[in-house]
């Protein structure tokens, strides 16, 4: 079964509002050209979005289904997000599974700007999972 990837479409935000809903992913305002999607045979399995805030750049509400996990689908999402940055600005992801981002050359952080750190506060306020900041270390990409 081939995954292939692709620029999410409107008709995909209901599916990636109901994902992010169950898995308490932060999905506010979100906008289809902010997401790439990883389909396997028309369906969505994965999706990710780059937030660009006038700071720093966002990895955020990354997933993949539980049963292709492990098989780099997120990986592949993340680069693809990355490939969409300028080195101008710094990456961060607030992360609930920070081995993931370590693995990719993010470090945790207590040093970020201000939208970070209010993304940050916003996370540990409305989901019950626990989330650090990591950075994108300069020079580091998968």
């Amino acid at each position: 079964m081939s995954v292939t990837l692709r620029e999410a479409r409107p008709e995909d935000l209901a599916v990636i509002e109901v994902v992010a809903a169950r898995e308490e992913l932060d999905n506010r305002q979100a906008r289809a050209e902010e997401y790439v999607v990883a389909e396997a045979d028309g369906v969505l399995i994965g999706f990710g979005r780059l937030l660009d805030h006038p700071e720093a750049w966002e990895i955020a509400c990354l997933y993949v289904e539980p049963g292709r996990r492990r098989r780099r689908i997120g990986t592949r999402i993340v680069r693809a997000l990355l490939d969409r940055t300028s080195a101008e600005k710094p990456v961060y992801a607030v992360a609930g599974m920070p081995e993931f981002f370590t693995a990719l050359g993010f470090v945790p952080t207590e040093d970020m700007p201000a939208s970070i750190r209010a993304k940050l506060t916003y996370c540990r306020r409305h989901f019950a999972g626990r989330v650090i900041v990591m950075r994108l270390e300069e020079g580091r990409r998968p």
